[in-house]
């Protein structure tokens, strides 16, 4: 049933019959469930959540869209939100997901009870097209406080959502013990599919259009877009898709029977390393869901999480059967993905953020910590070069010296030998695991005659996240546009330093809200360029400062990535 607020007070009756009409309009009467604007309180179906004013917005944090997963839900597919009575007024995002990872990235104050999803929105008149962001992370580190100040997008009219969901071995895991009608795992994309739902129920009342839904992500968030457009059970639940450096996990998902294996044997190793360990209260011989429901958080954060992250580098979901029920490769290559307008998208310089990650870590373990960027010690060698190529493409069918000396010699990376092996690598890896992976994406969806739309993100100056110490930078050598640096134009998360970076924030936020508004980036605001729909790799979007070249159609992306001439053998 609606429910209705008087905004004046009438001394007389008005006839129900002859006048509802005359006093709704004259009476300014608000249905509740389809608000003009963002309320102060929100009226959803399980409770009642107050807004704060900030930043330009109206934030409301820390929304239950499930049951907290404990107990009986550890593990488990997740379960209706309780009610609550007492309004929710929550001004931060709720604490995150159990962080699981080795990620330099990992959250503070992480927790098992984690199932929230915060909403922002545009102080004004709506209805409001909705962007719901899911984060990345590798699908083991991340949360919604991350993306606390989407401001540069919601000021340009769109209400942004962030969710939170199950991650690592909590999100991921699919030991048999934890199968129902023979499904185990993917927990944190139902969580995703949740939440999704939780917006189709409830967006209304926030003055948001649930009929204009926009998924977006990044990294593990960009591939759990592309999983929900080969889920059956996400259809309905979006409208549009946004992939952000989200094509890498193309190559990397189990069947059911190898996850299934692979949770075996992490949950073994977890356990007897849990009970050489002396911690008690374990009770898994055998091992079953009761016992492994009632681990103790310490197996979780500790021994479970080192056995899945040292059995399963690079997380993605499983073909678990009921989520997925085929690879999402083999969806988009049978045409059967969900055919909705998108967005896909990768950065130039994605895989160097790994090699600074590494670099950052021996320089933290030298005695004392080396800061000092002109000692290039610390950097990947020569001598590694190539059983780091070899490394990194095994299954790929790849030969290693063509890799090394044809397609990506170290003469190829500048005068300074001491960093060639580290921008060869970066630029090797990009390749292989992001940028043409994401052409391949893209090339599938043009053949289905569905709108896509493809860029670059390309600026060398972004300020780098890793690497960086009171304000100095240490490494020994440039990042250039790595891997999630596009976020910070999206999203306030420092200071962008200068004018022309401002100016491309500016440019792909309008992209992204046009997008969100329209089903067009072109559509809906003025834009920098005219970004032309992908037919082919000569249709990317350059994503760059003025100074670097500016936002303008890219030809040569199949070219710079060598994704033809050293990758045309892999079907990515």
């Amino acid at each position: 049933m609606n429910k209705h607020v008087s905004h004046c007070a009438s001394p007389f009756r008005v006839s129900v019959a002859a006048g509802v009409t005359l006093m709704l309009a004259a009476c300014g009467f608000i249905d509740e469930n389809k608000p003009a604007n963002p309320p102060t309180v929100a009226h959803t179906d399980n409770g009642d959540v107050k807004g704060i004013d900030r930043l330009g917005m109206r934030s409301y944090f820390a929304i239950p869209f499930a049951a907290p997963p404990l107990g009986e839900l550890r593990w488990a597919a997740p379960a209706p939100a309780p009610k609550w009575t007492t309004r929710l007024e929550k001004t931060s995002s709720a604490a995150p997901c159990l962080q699981t990872g080795t990620s330099p990235f990992r959250l503070a104050g992480d927790s098992e009870d984690c199932l929230y999803l915060d909403v922002h929105a545009p102080i004004g008149a709506g209805p409001y097209p909705v962007m719901v962001n899911l984060h990345g992370g590798a699908f083991n580190t991340g949360g919604t406080s991350v993306y606390a100040d989407p401001s540069p997008l919601v000021s340009k009219g769109v209400i942004v959502v962030n969710v939170a969901y199950r991650l690592g071995a909590l999100g991921f895991l699919a030991h048999p013990a934890l199968a129902v009608n023979g499904a185990a795992g993917n927990y944190g994309i139902m969580d995703q599919q949740s939440a999704l739902k939780w917006v189709q129920d409830n967006i209304v009342r926030f003055a948001g259009d649930k009929n204009n839904v926009t998924l977006f992500g990044e990294s593990a968030g960009g591939f759990s877009v592309m999983t929900h457009l080969a889920a059956p059970g996400s259809k309905g639940l979006f409208n549009k898709a946004m992939v952000q450096s989200g094509s890498y996990g193309n190559e990397r998902q189990m069947s059911a029977a190898q996850m299934a294996t692979t949770s075996t044997a992490i949950v073994d190793t977890a356990i007897n390393a849990a009970t050489a360990a002396g911690v008690s209260g374990i009770n898994c011989t055998p091992v079953t869901a009761a016992c492994l429901r009632n681990l103790p958080e310490a197996v979780l954060r500790t021994h479970l999480a080192e056995a899945i992250a040292n059995a399963i580098p690079i997380m993605v979901p499983s073909i678990d059967g009921k989520v997925l029920t085929r690879s999402v490769k083999a969806t988009f290559l049978a045409g059967d993905n969900l055919k909705v307008p998108m967005v896909n998208g990768t950065n130039e310089n994605e895989y160097a953020l790994y090699i600074a990650i590494n670099e950052a870590a021996r320089r933290a373990a030298a005695t004392p910590p080396n800061l000092d960027p002109a000692n290039t010690s610390y950097s990947l060698q020569s001598a590694a070069y190539a059983p780091t190529v070899a490394s990194l493409t095994a299954g790929s069918g790849a030969n290693v010296n063509e890799i090394v000396n044809r397609f990506y010699p170290l003469a190829n990376y500048g005068t300074n030998t001491a960093i060639q092996p580290s921008l060869a690598v970066a630029a090797m890896a990009t390749d292989l695991a992001f940028s043409c992976p994401a052409l391949r994406t893209s090339q599938r969806i043009n053949t289905q005659a569905s709108p896509i739309w493809m860029y670059e993100f390309r600026d060398q100056t972004a300020p780098p996240t890793v690497g960086v110490a009171n304000g100095k930078y240490y490494l020994s050598f440039q990042q250039g546009a790595a891997h999630s640096y596009d976020l910070q134009y999206l999203y306030n998360l420092g200071e962008l330093g200068n004018d022309e970076r401002r100016q491309l924030q500016t440019a792909m936020t309008r992209y992204w809200t046009n997008f969100a508004k329209t089903g067009n980036p072109n559509t809906g605001g003025d834009v920098a360029a005219n970004w032309a729909a992908f037919t082919g790799p000569a249709n990317v979007l350059a994503l760059d400062v003025a100074s670097g070249g500016g936002v303008t159609q890219l030809t040569s992306f199949d070219a710079n990535h060598k994704c033809t001439l050293a990758w045309g053998i892999v079907t990515f």
